[in-house]
């Protein structure tokens, strides 16, 4: 990943950061395309206290004269983009009979448009340069198995996968790779927070680790790794493929207390 320029949006916090952090350790020039300045900011300077290549440049994924802009900043100053980490996305759980027009629009906005408006503007500038590339969208298990009351995240996640095969029939041609990574469970501040607002959380841990083949969840770097394969030369004829990184939690057909 050496001189690579990696754009990886949402990367201030979670997974994204994740993913940011083990490309620059890898060698590459990291854009970090997040929508919060104290995180941006943050996690540049701690890439570079740590001698890495990194700029924070603020990005709103689901706007699209932000990722506009975003690319131009990131083409005048560095010439070009290698690789694009669609990563931002946000969830919103709630009942298809108590969600709104407002929530699904934020919710379609961000995790499926934004990706749209990401891959459009960023595969435009790899067909430029010659040079071709890698797209790695991040989706989720939701595309393959959901539950109550997730209908706009599974809808959006689902689309993420369709449109992954699409773009990688339309943008193959131009030597570009399009793949998507599904994560289950992830060790993230946000499902740290989620757990603490359970009543025994140590208990539901507990039971969460109890669905997964291997008894635990993912980590940001485990998704890190897979996404770094996926762009890297090592991986140069897989294209239009989603994987499942979620520690054997959807090969489960049920689960029941009794038998």
């Amino acid at each position: 990943m050496n001189n690579k320029v990696v754009v990886v949006t949402g990367a201030g916090n979670g997974i994204g950061k994740g993913i940011a952090e083990l490309m620059a350790e890898r060698g590459a020039k990291v854009i970090l395309a997040t929508k919060y300045d104290e995180e941006g900011y943050l996690l540049e300077k701690a890439l570079k206290a740590q001698g890495y290549w990194a700029c924070y440049v603020q990005t709103d994924v689901s706007n699209e004269e932000s990722v506009k802009n975003m690319v131009s900043q990131v083409l005048k100053l560095t010439g070009k983009i290698d690789v694009l980490v669609n990563n931002a996305g946000i969830t919103i759980f709630k009942s298809i009979l108590d969600a709104t027009v407002s929530d699904w629009n934020k919710v379609i906005d961000t995790d499926l448009k934004g990706v749209f408006l990401c891959s459009k503007y960023v595969a435009a500038a790899m067909i430029e340069n010659k040079d071709g590339g890698s797209i790695v969208n991040i989706s989720s298990n939701h595309a393959y198995r959901t539950l109550p009351d997730t209908e706009m995240y599974a809808a959006a996640k689902g689309g993420v996968n369709a449109m992954t095969r699409s773009m990688a029939i339309s943008l193959g041609q131009f030597g570009i790779r399009v793949n998507a990574v599904c994560p289950g469970f992830t060790d993230t501040n946000h499902y740290q927070h989620w757990l603490a607002e359970k009543e025994n959380p140590e208990q539901v841990e507990k039971e969460i680790f109890g669905l997964h083949a291997l008894g635990k969840i993912s980590t940001p770097g485990d998704i890190a790794e897979l996404v770094f394969f996926l762009s890297a030369d090592s991986s140069k004829n897989i294209t239009g493929s989603d994987f499942l990184i979620d520690g054997g939690l959807t090969a489960k057909l049920y689960h029941s207390e009794k038998f």
